[in-house]
């Protein structure tokens, strides 16, 4: 398309003008300026939208289209009545025309409306006139979803911690999820989940095997929670003798038995807080009851006293039993269960997330490289080959000690961790552990049979998915980058097994 001279006339024949080369790089700039604005407006978390003085909508970015649900093509150029044709949708008039009417902003006000589909959306939102030489031309709005002012809240509130690890230590919760090590999806979806519930007082219910970091998970909610800034009291139910356990949780009046003194528990000392109960299916079942009036009437009453003591904290719970196993309700009463699993959250085992496998490993190295000076900076490939075949019954805390066991014994050299730096018990723990029943009549090696059962599956994987990398790699449970090494190492020709 030509575009006529700023000075009238055909742009084709002015080739001697002197202002042409400074009118087409004005617009080059124009251009550029233009579509450096559109990707910034495509990335803010904010939804932007912008009709002129016709109600044409000439401005809807990416988050408007998240939370709208439609298309910038089929919004652009349109009116709002066109795009929007609920009965129920009074964005336009409520908003749209008020500002157009009045000529002044509307700042900060929650609104509610209705989209084609039936959904009902909530948004706080800034709207605007726009004026032009003294003109209005226009209304921008700029708003957020409420749920995303949420999780808004619970990012900023965890990264406020992240960096004041002095307030996070002082309330005795170290960790945010920031320091949750993983890009498995299943870790991400727990992340995300996690961080959804933080800023609601219901209760958590967290289940994973041992080892799998639960109580990384309690920190990172009290940390991202409005709970913050109390104290973040955990407490072990398989560590504390039963006969101590009611003292312990409700506290002690004075007198109430020989020695007893004035205590309060640590349901008091979570008070503003969050009270962690780990491994709550080893309380005693005879406490239960008491503990389940705690969190009904939100209340405590000290062992010898009448008076009972207002609390306000946020519970936690954790354990490593199923509860969807049939002799769970033999270990936890079925109502206590449901008081305090208003929210499950599933921590994955590390056989569920061997892709994570490799970047666990080289930030241990890196932990154990400075507790003892060494300058190591990976995992030879025989040993990654070894930890992908392991079942990791210990999970990520199992890592962490064989890392940590090979650290103590490499030497300064060291650059990589070395399969002769695993001991022989260790050595022999993996290979016992990975054998699988189905290449028990191979011939040669172990290490060959098992190579050679991996290869099998990868391509197997392969040619289920027509040679898509991403959709195998999320069927063997590895990140992408680590297919596309295995692939390399084996030397398989992806392109000839989908001609297969």
């Amino acid at each position: 398309m030509l575009i006529k001279s700023v000075h009238g006339g055909d742009p084709m024949k002015e080739t001697n003008n002197p202002h042409r080369g400074e009118c087409n790089l004005e617009l080059e700039t124009l251009k550029k300026e233009n579509q450096l604005l559109k990707e910034i407006l495509d990335h803010i978390h904010e939804a932007v939208c912008s009709t002129d003085e016709d109600d044409v909508l000439v401005v809807y970015n990416r988050e408007a289209e998240k939370i709208e649900n439609q298309k910038q093509e089929n919004v652009l150029g349109k009116k709002e009545v066109e795009v929007f044709t609920s009965p129920d949708y009074l964005f336009d008039v409520e908003v749209t025309n008020k500002v157009k009417r009045t000529g002044k902003p509307l700042i900060e006000q929650p609104f509610e409306y209705e989209l084609s589909d039936g959904k009902k959306v909530k948004v706080i939102l800034n709207s605007y006139p726009f004026f032009y030489q003294d003109k209005l031309c226009g209304v921008y709005n700029i708003f957020r979803n409420i749920n995303q002012i949420s999780e808004f809240i619970a990012v900023t509130l965890e990264m406020q911690k992240k960096f004041s690890r002095e307030e996070a230590d002082a309330n005795g919760a170290k960790y945010v999820f920031a320091d949750i090590i993983g890009e498995d999806p299943k870790i991400k979806e727990t992340i995300a989940l996690s961080r959804k519930v933080a800023l609601h007082e219901m209760p958590v219910f967290i289940v994973g095997e041992t080892g799998t970091g639960k109580e990384l998970y309690a920190n990172g909610i009290h940390n991202a929670s409005l709970f913050s800034k109390g104290p973040f009291v955990p407490v072990n139910c398989a560590a504390i003798p039963a006969s101590l356990m009611e003292s312990l949780l409700f506290g002690t009046e004075k007198g109430a038995f020989t020695g007893a003194v004035d205590m309060p528990g640590l349901f008091e000392q979570a008070n503003g807080g969050t009270l962690f109960l780990d491994e709550i299916n080893s309380m005693p079942m005879d406490l239960q009851p008491k503990l389940l009036r705690v969190l009904q009437e939100k209340a405590v009453r000290r062992i010898g006293s009448k008076k009972e003591i207002p609390i306000t904290c946020r519970i936690i719970s954790a354990t490593n039993a199923d509860p969807l196993a049939a002799d769970f309700e033999k270990i936890l009463r079925p109502d206590l269960y449901y008081r305090l699993a208003t929210v499950t959250i599933q921590v994955p085992p590390l056989r569920q997330r061997k892709g994570d496998i490799k970047l666990l490993s080289e930030f241990f190295i890196q932990k154990y490289g400075k507790e003892f000076d060494l300058f190591m900076s990976g995992v030879a490939d025989d040993v990654l080959d070894l930890f992908y075949a392991y079942t990791w019954p210990g999970n990520v805390r199992e890592l962490d000690s064989v890392i940590g066991r090979c650290m103590f014994t490499a030497g300064k050299a060291d650059r990589i961790l070395r399969k002769e730096l695993l001991p022989q018990y260790l050595l022999d723990k993996f290979y016992a552990n990975q054998c699988p029943q189905d290449i028990s009549d191979q011939q040669g090696t172990l290490r060959q049979a098992l190579l050679e059962l991996e290869k099998k599956m990868i391509i197997s994987a392969l040619r289920k998915h027509q040679g898509n990398i991403t959709k195998a790699a999320a069927e063997l449970g590895v990140l992408r980058q680590n297919l596309h090494y295995r692939i390399r190492r084996f030397a398989i020709d992806v392109h000839e097994i989908t001609r297969s």
